[in-house]
């Protein structure tokens, strides 16, 4: 009886760390994949004040459409020349005046959009980009004035052949399809 009369002596209780680690991460896990994340952004808004704007004239914006049967050219709104196919060839040179004049007309325009037909082929397309962009013009010419030349040709050594200059026309090419 005296085995039932002594006391045990209690062992020191031992903390178990793996389940409750396990349980964390399930509990992390599980936070993280239902979390929203939102993202805060600021928006400048500009409110229009009481006095009335000038509406602001439009930019002028040469479109050059490539047809199966030629070019077109308009500004947005009108149509200002058609170029028809020549013996089943694009007339480049013809597209080359065609935006020479228009340059002329404004001078300080620099925007164009080439809009081509789903079915012509794309070397047709880098060409009427090119014949838009830049022309070779007589060094004595009002635009050769106003724009700086970016160089003489070779053969403006020889004094019976006119020095020449190539002179940026519509530089900022936009590309779409067609309408």
């Amino acid at each position: 009886m005296r085995s039932l009369l002594m006391r045990r002596e209690p062992k020191p209780a031992e903390l178990l760390l793996v389940p409750m680690i396990d349980i964390f991460t399930v509990l992390v896990t599980f936070l993280l994949m239902t979390a929203v994340f939102s993202r805060i952004a600021i928006m400048q808004i500009d409110l229009p004040s009481s006095a009335p704007a000038k509406p602001a004239e439009p930019k002028f914006r040469l479109e050059v459409i490539v047809r199966q049967d030629g070019f077109e050219l308009s500004d947005g709104n009108q149509l200002i020349a058609t170029i028809p196919k020549v013996n089943g060839a694009y007339d480049m040179n013809a597209l080359t005046e065609r935006a020479l004049a228009v340059k002329r007309e404004h001078p300080t325009s620099e925007d164009a959009s080439v809009l081509s037909e789903p079915k012509v082929p794309y070397d047709e397309l880098i060409q009427a980009m090119d014949a838009i962009r830049s022309a070779e013009l007589p060094a004595a010419e009002a635009l050769v004035a106003g724009q700086r030349a970016t160089g003489a040709q070779a053969g403006a050594a020889d004094a019976r052949t006119p020095q020449t200059a190539r002179v940026a026309l519509f530089t900022n090419i936009a590309l779409g399809d067609a309408p």
